[in-house]
């Protein structure tokens, strides 16, 4: 059996791709996809992961794109069709995706035609969270409510809002979820267990709740982090849809690699496009759960706050959290106790555990970057400032609690 210089074995990390594949081909309301994986020249490890079906490319960019299709020898897109925020996307069937860029990168260069990256909740070392979740019978710790003059809209952006989350752990904070808030639809499967990242996202809204309050606090939840993946067009379309919205603070757990290590084409849109046209808004991204200083897109961008992981203890970072001068602050983020879903939910090594508690410990970057939001609203709050001045309070205040040889430091629950 290989196994990967982390000592994560091979075999394991195909067969999580696998159920990552089967996840996203047998998403529901017609948002299934075929995914593909880059693996690298060893099959240890993915290097991206991608749309099989669609490339992307700047609408100004769309006739070099087509030309450079000819002039590689290959068969043009079967359709061409406008995408969010001025791109365009290049279906180009049951042909792969990567090599069709890697042929056209010959010929226009790595940036013209990029893939439609796949974002995922994970890493790319093993594809699930830091760890799976662990029954636990609760409490959710929290910090009192904060008081001040200031009020904080928040959103998360993640796999929706689940009721039956918040009716099995009875945690009451939930109550800040605003109605607009997407519903998690895919928490249990056809055979009554629960589904891979099913509560996902109301257990890092509970962590953001945690930290925030709620007498001062709004937050609507997005639903494109569906079966633990969703492509970067559709994500961009969500966060520029909370951002209009007005909201001041998103956190975003998930990310992605791209094919030749650039920034990913959507969501530079996303900043010239959206971002500048709204100053105020601050994005907080996890850094990935990946052990290693590769840029974690978006959290690698430098108008993101890009959270890392701490152990339990908030005295050292968490070994699978990616490290690396992009990465802004780190906040705990293992063995954190959340609310989750009552039934069976059965491990990839076949094992399975039942889960009456209405509560789950978890771990990952996930579950860090809610904790740096929540203190940003609680600083927004009881400072009465806007977003990014209560953000540079955070990290002001992070710096001084430094951990050495880690970084910046968010002391929390």
């Amino acid at each position: 059996m290989p196994v990967g210089p982390d000592g994560h074995d091979a075999t394991t990390l195909a067969s999580e791709v696998e159920r990552l594949q089967r996840n996203a081909r047998a998403r529901s309301q017609n948002r299934a996809f075929p995914l593909g994986a880059k693996w690298d020249s060893t099959e240890r490890h993915v290097e991206y992961l991608y749309r099989d079906d669609q490339l992307i490319c700047e609408g100004r960019d769309l006739n070099a794109a087509l030309e450079a299709f000819d002039l590689a020898g290959e068969a043009r897109p079967d359709d061409v069709s406008d995408g969010p925020l001025g791109l365009k996307v290049l279906h180009v069937g049951e042909r792969d995706a990567a090599r069709i860029a890697d042929s056209l990168a010959d010929i226009v260069g790595e940036d013209t035609v990029t893939p439609n990256h796949v974002l995922d909740s994970q890493g790319y070392t093993r594809m699930c969270p830091a760890t799976e979740p662990l029954p636990h019978s609760g409490p959710v710790p929290q910090l009192a409510e904060p008081h001040g003059p200031g009020h904080a809209r928040l959103a998360v952006v993640d796999t929706g809002y689940s009721s039956e989350v918040a009716r099995d752990s009875a945690y009451g904070r939930l109550l800040a979820v605003e109605d607009t808030s997407e519903i998690d639809d895919e928490i249990y499967g056809s055979d009554g267990q629960i589904l891979p990242y099913g509560g996902h996202g109301t257990a890092t809204t509970a962590r953001l709740l945690s930290v925030s309050g709620i007498e001062s606090t709004s937050v609507q939840v997005r639903d494109c982090l569906v079966g633990g993946a969703v492509d970067e067009l559709t994500i961009v379309e969500d966060l520029a849809t909370v951002i209009r919205d007005g909201a001041d603070i998103v956190t975003l757990q998930a990310g992605l690699f791209t094919r030749a290590g650039r920034a990913p084409k959507s969501f530079d849109a996303l900043r010239r496009k959206i971002l500048r046209d709204h100053p105020t808004t601050v994005i907080v991204a996890a850094a990935g759960n990946n052990g290693t200083e590769r840029p974690f897109w978006p959290a690698a961008y430098d108008w993101t706050t890009a959270v890392g992981a701490l152990t339990y203890g908030g005295d050292a970072r968490a070994p699978w959290s990616s490290v690396g001068h992009w990465v802004n602050v780190y906040a705990s983020g293992e063995n954190v106790v959340v609310p989750f879903l009552n039934g069976y939910y059965e491990y990839l090594d076949g094992f399975s555990a039942e889960f009456t508690g209405g509560h789950a410990v978890w771990s990952g970057t996930s579950f860090a970057a809610p904790v740096v939001a929540g203190m940003i609203a609680r600083r927004m709050i009881e400072r009465g400032v806007d977003a990014p001045t209560a953000r540079d309070i955070v990290l002001r205040e992070a710096a001084v609690a430094a951990l050495p040889a880690t970084g910046p430091r968010v002391l929390s629950v």
